[in-house]
């Protein structure tokens, strides 16, 4: 029997994805895994949606994405990310973040080339790095100056992170970013900024590097924000030469972006989420006064969740949570080096987060 690629020999199913499964196999789980809003999409968004259909918008798109949809993302890049450099040409609308990294990494990784991760981080960046042959770095998201210099690389072809973070909701400040965009201009490498948490902003301290950095790709994605997670939205700025090859790449791989989620997604960029948001901000500070006493944890500054520390090894506590309170979490390893985290999800009801809180607490 001939044996499967060596590029997928190292991947394995997400723990989130089993997380995920095994919520379904049980009876009123407590479910803090996922990373999904539990409020549903807009009604108005999906009615553009269903009067695109009804329209016959269901065909082949142009590659690159439906023009009406890339003139609201260079507003929405404007106001939101304040990156004046924004227009049409610089922008490739595609199937959700995921299909927005696949384009990225097969077309700007080779072989060996040194990629640096922001820690904690997107479990998908080094699984896909690592299935393009990349050599993979970390550094900790509260990274200083000092830290910065004591980084050398022979090939540093890119760096990458998610601002506001997933896992752990962190948001960077304005020094780290100017560090970072000093750290790929001094060694010709792509920064690719990760903002599809940018309007879950608690705290108003949330910063696009493109705003300052032209140089910087930013990946923006409709997904959280708008609920349309399976609906599969996203955008990338980027310079001209970078969109025309992703372009290109996206004809032979991807197609296009949903012809329909893409009128669906001009309706969205015109949607005041402002109620949605602060209800997660009242989430937000539920869970961090409900845990604080309880565990070592950071208050989350933006996305939908926290990264708490617990005692023991994460997939003990893990499987532990599901036998003893039917609470499903996620194991912390798949987002870092260390097997001392779990990461929990605050997308979900008020009724839900007390039960999980109680559970959580009594866990510690």
């Amino acid at each position: 029997m001939k044996t499967f690629s060596t590029h997928v020999s190292g991947l394995d199913t997400s723990p989130i994805r089993k997380a995920f499964e095994l919520a379904a196999t049980l009876e009123n789980p407590i479910n803090l895994s996922i990373g999904q809003p539990h409020f549903a999409c807009p009604p108005n968004i999906i009615a553009a949606m269903n009067k695109a259909a009804t329209d016959g918008k269901t065909a082949y798109t142009l590659t690159g994405g439906i023009p009406e949809l890339k003139e609201a993302l260079v507003k929405k890049y404007e106001t939101v990310n304040k990156i004046k450099y924004a227009s049409p040409s610089r922008l490739l609308v595609t199937s959700g973040i995921s299909s927005a990294l696949l384009l990225l990494f097969s077309a700007l990784i080779n072989e060996g080339d040194e990629c640096l991760i922001i820690s904690p981080y997107f479990l998908m960046y080094p699984s896909m790095l690592k299935f393009h042959g990349a050599k993979t770095y970390t550094l900790n998201e509260k990274f200083t100056k000092e830290d910065t210099k004591k980084l050398k690389f022979q090939n540093l072809k890119l760096i990458i992170y998610s601002n506001p973070s997933n896992p752990t909701g962190y948001v960077m400040s304005k020094e780290q970013l100017d560090l970072l965009a000093e750290l790929a201009e001094a060694n010709d490498a792509y920064l690719i900024s990760d903002e599809i948490y940018e309007l879950f902003d608690y705290d108003k301290k949330f910063l696009s590097v493109g705003s300052f950095y032209e140089k910087a790709i930013t990946l923006s994605g409709f997904s959280k924000t708008y609920s349309m997670t399976g609906l599969r939205l996203a955008s990338i700025l980027a310079s001209e030469e970078v969109i025309k090859v992703l372009t290109t790449l996206q004809q032979y791989t991807i197609v296009c972006a949903p012809s329909v989620t893409q009128w669906a997604g001009i309706e969205a960029l015109k949607t005041d989420m402002s109620s949605y948001i602060n209800e997660y901000k009242a989430n937000r500070d539920y869970v961090y006064d409900s845990l604080k006493d309880y565990y070592p944890v950071d208050k989350s500054g933006g996305a939908f969740y926290f990264f708490l520390k617990v005692k023991g090894n994460d997939e003990d506590f893990v499987k532990h949570a599901v036998l003893e309170k039917k609470l499903i979490v996620v194991p912390g390893f798949i987002f870092n080096e260390s097997h001392s985290y779990i990461r929990i999800s605050f997308a979900n009801t008020r009724e839900k987060l007390e039960m999980g809180m109680k559970a959580l607490q009594e866990l510690a």
